[in-house]
Parts: C-alpha cells; structure tokens; sequence
C-alpha cells in the first residue's frame, strides 16, 4: 500500500488545492525548491557519494523517521531542481555551491561518474551534479528502505540518466529492467490507486520505449487502457482537406469513448491552471488549417491521464511502424485528439506539438507552420510555473529542452537555411551536425578546424572521432581508443563505420565486435556487423549479430529477411522461414520478400504458405512465372505430398488451381504454364483443353521446328494431348460428348500438324518419339472412324 502523503510526494503535480499538513509536500507542490537542510545535504557530500559510505550514513538515520525524511526532501528537491533546469527552454541561471550551502566536492568527476558503457552524457545537460546526487540518494534510500515510493523515485532517476546519454547503455537497461520487474509486482498494491497504476504503467512503458522494447511498451500501454476503460479507435469519415475541395472525400479520423463506469478527474481538475503552449495555426493557401468533416467525430472530453496514453500510443506507432504515408496519417488523428483538448497537462501538450512538426516537415504545405510552432516552444518565455512544466513528465516521454533547439535547426536544414542550422548546431556542440552544414556549405574542412580548436580546449573520445569522420584519417580513431585506454565503445563504432562505409568489410568486423562487446545495447553496430559478416560469407558471426539486432529492434523487415538468407546459407531452412514469416508482419508488400517467401515456404513444406505467397507477388507485381517453384507445388499436390505439419497437399488441389486460373489469365501465352495447370487439371478433358493452350504457347512463333530440344518438348505433348483427348471421349457423360468430340478432334489435327512439321527436319533425336506419336495419331483415327 501507498499512504495519500506518500502519493504526494510523488509530486505529479495533478491536483490544484491541497490540503496537509506536511511542511515538507507543501514546499515540494509550491516549487519552493531549495536545500533548507544544508547540514545533512553536507553531511551526505562528504561521502564523496560513493555507494558504501553513503549507505553507512543512511543506515544511521534508520530508526529517525524526521532525519530520512528530511534527506528524502533534498533528493526530491534537486530531482525537480535538475528536470525543471534541463525541461525548461530558459533556464534561470543557477549555482550549484550556493544551492547546496556546500562546495561540490572535488574528488568527483562527474563526467567519469555519469558515463555508463563508455557512453559519455551530453555536453547540453545542465548541472549534472544534481542527477548524480539524486540518483546516488535514491539508490542508497531504497537499499536502507525498500518501499515503493523510494523505487519509484529511484527509477525516475535512471531513466533521467539514460536520456542525458548518448547512446543506449546496456548497463542502465539491466538496472531499469529489474527495477521495472519490482514496479510491475508493485502494481497489485495499487489496485484500489486505479490512476496511480495508470501512470505507472506509462513511465514503465516510457523506459522501454528508450529502448525500442515495442512489445514491452504494447503490453504496458494496453494494461494502462484497461485500467482507463478508454477506447481509442481510427475511423474513415467523409471531409474536405483543401479550401477549394468540392466533393468530400473519405478521410481518417479517430473515436475516443470513455467507460462511464470508471472514475476519472477532468482535465480541467486536474490540470486546469496548466499554461499550455500555443498552437500555431497553419496559414496555407490552399490546404485547412484541420480537415473539415462531414459528421461531428465521437470524442470524448479526455481527462490528463487519457490525453498522455494517446500520446504514448503515438509514440509507440512511430516506433513500431513502417514510415509511411499511412502511419503518418493515423499519427496524425491521434495528435489532432490530444491538441482538440482545452486542458491538460503541459509536457503532455508540448510532446504533441513537437511530433506534429517532425510529421509536418517533410511536406511543402506544412513545413513552415512546423518551424513557426517549433520556433515557439524554443523561445516560450511565457514562464509557464515549474510544477505545470514537470506535471506528468516522465510520463510523456518529453525530450529535454535542448532537444526541442536542435529539431528546430534540423527544420532550418530541411529548409535549406544552412547557416541559421549551423548557428543552433554551434551553440549545441553538435559537431556531426556541424560537418553536415560546412559540407553542404562546401567548407567542409571548416568543420575539421572548428573540431581541432575544441580538441586544444579539452580533448574527448567524441572529438577524436568526429575528427576522424571530417578528414577521413583512421589514425584520429587510434588517436580515439588509446585517449579511451581502450575503453570505449564509440571509438571502436566510428573506427568501423569508416571502413564499412570503404566496402572493407573483412576489416571492420573486429572492429564492431570490439564496440558491442563495451555496449552490447548498439542496434546500428549490430545491424552492420551483421551485414559486414554476410558479405564475407561468415555465416555464424552474421546469424549472431543479425539475431541481436532483431531482439533489439524486432520491427526491421530488412534484418529478418538478411537473417533467413543467413539460416539458407547455413543450411537451417526451417530458422529461416520463420525469420521470414517475421519480416513479413513488418512489409507486406515486397514483392522480393515475398518471393523469398515463397522460395523457403516450398522448401520446407509450407505449401499454403507458397500459395498465399503467389496471389501477395500477383497483387504487387502483376505477375508470376517462376516455372520451377510451380513445378514443384504441382508435384507436391499430384504425388500428395506431406506438407511440414504431416498433412497431404493434395488437400489444396482447389486453391492451386484457382491460383493457376489467376496466373494464366496473366501468362496467357506461356506453354509451361499451361502444361503445369493441366497436370492438376481434375478431368481428362481439362487437362486436354489446357495442354492445347501449351501447344499454342510453344509454336506461336512458327519456328518451334528449327530446334530439336523444342521438337521433342512438341511431340511428347501431343501425345499427352492425345492420351488424354482420347481417355476423355470415352470416359465422358452425354452432356459433355459434344465437347469431348470436338476436343478429340482438335487433338487429332493438332497431332497430325505436329507429324508433318517434325518430319520435314528429321531430327535424329526425334525419330523414337515421332514413331510413338504416329502410333498414337492412328489409333486415334481409327477410334474417331469407329463413333461415327
């Protein structure tokens, strides 16, 4: 259980007027938030931090209630301190001996301290000294102390970590995962706290989402749902998108419906002084500022809590699928439900808006009202209260506010203001982005002198690197891992990429492998690696690197697909259909997946599989005609074969046929074809009448005869033809006789074309065949002579 002061000390910042009598919860939901207790805020920095110490000087204080409390109060108090400094467009300028009435204590490098997997933080990230501080505190309370409100806390604290990282850290993912463990058990205790478990379970989702767990954050954003009893669903309804549209046009729209049986605050109690950032509305001359529809949309008014699932729903989209023109669609229902509200809270609003520009700058009509509304965000000087700012932070995933900087000078490039990017590029201490600018400027070893300038200053692994990536000179990247004392992960990344980007695939692997082995977490490393070990037939180093990839980013249809190749090289035919089958619930319409798909599918006996494979290429393609693989599904299904689950194929002769009815309307001159729909043909005389359409395909050109390899094709068919024209018209029912006769006679004469034509050559190789057919031409005279 959680007692309601604890849940205040949560500090969600979601309720107007509260009432307690707790000096302490009043300062923290007032944003009086300075150190008042100086001496234990001394006492804790003369442990240099360090776990053991600390733990001591925690563990002294365990039987006084006041003295946890009050170290709880200065934990708390710089958490909200260092996000309202670094979630804040124009931070207030702070000193940090003042703010702890003590000296930082000099003995602690905070850079050295923060940096996880040899992943260094961000040069952005202000005051980094009070996230170690907190993170160090909350670590050593929930040891002393093991309750939720401390885990919680101490969760937040590694997820701020992560995000002020460069990279992803396998480390912090091991810490956060078995926090996230504990927080989920933690859940039960939360039952009769349905809002509270809301919230949980989207800060647990937010975590994985660093990560790109999509299943993890599918599964937590779902248990949120429930728990809402909210109903989220993309529906066409008929409207207008432009001003000069005459005729309304289906277009995508999202319903919302509340369960009335839960309980819920509305925004306007829970969020209702929250100043939200404006909106900025798009002056286009032709394209509404929002579609215009038909019919009012069913949506409900959502409360804060509902308002930042649908935005994790949207930030769960956008990593989980494809980037298209669909996804951007329904993205942008989802977006347009959280901006429709009057109320709600802050991050929530502003994360909205700036994904709304990243959608919008990719089109001519949109692009400039996504630089004005980021433009917006960046120079907000409104001084929106700290406590609206932080409410429900961690929940809506917001990036910190350098972040919001650096998108708008990704818009400047977008829009060709190359010097207005670099200018933020430069403030930022975005260096990759500054060779970017100085190379499209043409200056690109402008770029090379800035970062040798910034080396002279104070020389870093990053430095050395992106020097390197400047000058194409390797030595800056030995230069790099010996400065690292051969610690650092993205030494080895860059020293790899360089040579992947050369095609000297052979030399970059040891490269890669030393750069995963530091921080196993590095999707892109993985995925090369991958790639580097297939081009050098390496077959057991590219499954391995290709089957990382793929659990940390399982949403790559490339990766799978690149792995199946892997297993068919290896001779696993069975792993690699089902890395295919994966690839497929990522891309369904590659026509080259498919076809791939279609290849293992045959292979191991996943016959509907082959079927389902060909109509998916003929929708894509228009056309199908690997005469191989049909030769194979039609000898699967006439000798009814065992397909991989025991059953027989034959039991699919109806859907064969109607494929090969599908694929010879197409194909309608191509004899193999034919041949092969008239081998599964059910009747004597289907199979006749199809092998006359073959005969066709193959002398349509009229100079069949002048080989003998076609010849012997020709002769071996007409006399299936006429076994088969014959087998018909004396098996046939009454109502089908006219039809046999006629086919008996087509056959006859087709033969009797086919004996004249073959003769005149006199192919060696021909003279067995010819004679058999002769034969079979006169027993077909003599038969026809006999019915009349």
């Amino acid at each position: 259980m959680l007692p309601d002061v604890d849940i205040l000390y949560l500090c969600n910042f979601d309720e107007h007027n509260i009432s307690t009598d707790n000096e302490i919860v009043n300062k923290l939901w007032s944003a009086e938030w300075s150190l008042v207790n100086q001496d234990i805020c001394k006492e804790i920095l003369a442990t240099g931090l360090e776990t053991e110490p600390l733990l001591e000087l925690i563990k002294k204080y365990t039987d006084d209630e006041q003295a946890l409390e009050k170290i709880r109060h200065i934990a708390i108090t710089s958490f909200l301190t260092f996000c309202n400094q670094n979630w804040s467009p124009h931070p207030e300028n702070k000193d940090l001996n003042e703010y702890f009435g003590t000296e930082w204590p000099s003995n602690i490098d905070i850079k050295a301290k923060m940096q996880r997997d040899s992943e260094p933080i961000y040069v952005n990230i202000l005051h980094p000294e009070l996230l170690y501080f907190v993170t160090q505190i909350f670590t050593a309370l929930f040891s002393v102390k093991q309750n939720l409100l401390h885990l919680w806390w101490c969760f937040r604290s590694k997820v701020a970590h992560q995000r002020a990282l460069e990279d992803t850290s396998a480390t912090l993912y091991s810490e956060l995962e078995l926090m996230m463990a504990k927080l989920t058990n933690e859940l039960q205790s939360l039952q009769d706290k349905p809002r509270l478990s809301i919230l949980l379970n989207l800060e647990i989702a937010q975590a994985y989402l660093i990560y790109g767990r999509v299943q993890k954050v599918e599964e937590y954003l779902l248990k949120a749902r429930d728990l809402a009893g909210l109903k989220l669903e993309l529906t066409g309804i008929l409207g207008k998108r432009t001003k000069f549209q005459q005729t309304a046009l289906p277009q995508l729209a999202l319903s919302s419906v509340l369960d009335a049986n839960v309980d819920r605050p509305s925004a306007q109690e829970s969020h209702g002084d929250s100043e939200l950032p404006p909106e900025v509305e798009l002056q286009d001359d032709v394209r509404l500022d929002k579609i215009q529809y038909n019919e009012e949309i069913r949506t409900a008014n959502l409360p804060s809590l509902e308002q930042t699932l649908c935005l994790l729903t949207i930030q769960y989209l956008q990593k989980s699928q494809p980037k298209d023109d669909l996804t951007t669609e329904e993205l942008q229902a989802y977006i347009q439900a959280i901006l429709s509200q009057d109320k709600g809270p802050w991050s929530t609003r502003a994360a909205a808006l700036l994904i709304r520009c990243k959608l919008e700058a990719t089109h001519k009509r949109t692009v400039e009202r996504a630089m004005l509304q980021c433009e917006t965000i960046v120079n907000d000087k409104a001084g929106v209260a700290p406590t609206s700012r932080l409410s429900y932070l961690w929940a809506s995933g917001l990036q910190p506010a350098w972040t919001w900087r650096q998108q708008l000078a990704d818009l400047y490039l977008s829009l060709g203001l190359v010097k207005a990017a670099l200018e933020h590029y430069l403030a930022l201490q975005l260096w990759e982005d500054v060779i970017v600018c100085y190379t499209c400027l043409q200056l690109r070893h402008k770029a090379a002198e800035i970062i040798r300038q910034q080396i002279e200053i104070e020389p870093t692994v990053k430095l050395y690197c992106l020097l390197g990536d400047a000058t194409d000179d390797v030595s800056c990247f030995e230069k790099a891992w010996e400065f690292s004392n051969h610690k650092s992960s993205r030494a080895q990344r860059h020293w790899g990429n360089f040579l992947f980007d050369h095609k000297k695939y052979e030399e970059c692997i040891p490269h890669f492998e030393k750069s995963v082995e530091i921080n196993s977490i590095q999707e892109g490393v993985w995925l090369r690696l991958g790639y580097a070990a297939l081009m050098t037939d390496n077959w057991e180093l590219s499954a391995k690197a290709y089957r990382r990839y793929t659990y940390l980013q399982p949403n790559s249809f490339e990766a799978w697909n690149n792995l199946a190749k892997v297993y068919v090289q290896q001779g696993d035919k069975k792993r690699a259909y089902r890395a295919l089958i994966e690839a497929l619930r990522f891309n369904y319409d590659n026509w080259k997946l498919w076809e791939n798909v279609i290849i293992v599918s045959m292979d191991t006996g996943h016959f509907e599989d082959v079927i389902r494979g060909v109509h998916r290429v003929l929708d894509i393609q228009r056309k199908f005609d690997d005469v191989e693989v049909l030769t194979l599904l039609t000898r699967a299904i006439v000798q009814d074969a065992k397909d991989a689950d025991g059953h027989g194929a034959a039991r699919l002769r109806k859907r064969v046929l109607e494929l090969f009815g599908r694929i010879t309307s197409i194909h309608q001159n191509k004899p193999e074809l034919w041949q092969l729909y008239s081998d599964i043909s059910p009747t004597y005389l289907l199979k006749a009448q199809r092998l006359l359409k073959a005969y066709k395909g193959f002398t349509q050109s009229g100079k069949w005869n002048d080989s003998p390899e076609i010849c012997q094709k020709v002769i071996e068919l007409a006399q299936s033809l006429l076994d088969y024209s014959l087998k018909a018209r004396q098996e046939v029912e009454d109502k089908d006789k006219l039809q046999a006769d006629q086919q008996l006679s087509s056959a006859r004469l087709t033969g009797q074309a086919v004996i004249r034509a073959v003769e005149k050559q006199d192919w060696p190789e021909t003279r067995d065949n010819l004679e058999k057919l002769k034969e079979m031409f006169s027993n077909v005279t003599e038969y026809m002579k006999s019915i009349v």
